[in-house]
């Protein structure tokens, strides 16, 4: 219970990060009047993530498939900056 914890917490904050820092990225016309909006939304979806990592059956589980979210994120993040978008 505690590892499910654990990597909701640590993992879900990158995550939810990386998240709406692609969702900025894919409108660049409007990405700054929307920086405020995606602010307010980061913890709900810290949230989100935190209480949706308590639907995977193990700990490991857990840690392995946000973990391997987190890299995909930050993968298209990064590849959307060198312009592979």
């Amino acid at each position: 219970m505690i590892a499910r914890c654990l990597a909701g917490t640590l993992l879900g904050f990158p995550l939810a990060a990386a998240l709406l820092a692609l969702a900025l990225q894919w409108l660049p016309d409007h990405g700054a009047a929307l920086l405020i909006p995606a602010l307010i939304l980061f913890f709900p979806l810290w949230i989100g993530l935190m209480a949706g990592a308590y639907l995977f059956r193990s700990g490991p589980r857990a840690w392995l498939v946000l973990g391997a979210a987190n890299a995909a994120a930050f993968l298209a993040l990064w590849a959307g900056r060198l312009g592979w978008h």
